[in-house]
């Protein structure tokens, strides 16, 4: 107790505090990765992350060059990688594909981004 009388209560704080902030699944890698040009039509998009998600509670859309979603169902675990999660996607036109992403961590932080990437057969 004494030590922490003589950290101080803001010191205490920023200890207690620390593992909280940095406890959020960001992206890691993806597949197709961001900006990457492919010449194969990807049959899903692939998403890894910092720590473990809990799918059902994630979101993905993929968008096609005309705006329209190519995602054809909600995001699915990786069998055997918790912090990974895989969308279907139905690819058939040539063009620039937007990913959005929208996570949420096993310890239920939420965190989104998104990425583009071209299919170039």
């Amino acid at each position: 107790m004494k030590f922490i009388k003589s950290l101080g209560l803001g010191a205490v704080a920023l200890i207690v505090a620390a593992p909280a902030a940095q406890a959020h699944a960001y992206l890691t890698h993806a597949v197709p990765g961001a900006g990457a040009v492919v010449s194969v039509a990807p049959r899903e998009i692939l998403l890894s992350y910092t720590e473990g998600l809990e799918v059902a509670f994630c979101r993905v859309t993929v968008q096609g060059p005309d705006g329209a979603s190519v995602a054809s169902a909600k995001p699915q675990p990786v069998p055997g990688h918790e912090d990974e999660m895989a969308v279907a996607v139905k690819i058939t036109a040539p063009g620039t594909y937007r990913v959005v992403w929208h996570a949420v961590s096993v310890d239920t932080h939420h965190t989104h981004g998104a990425f583009r990437f071209t299919f170039q057969p």
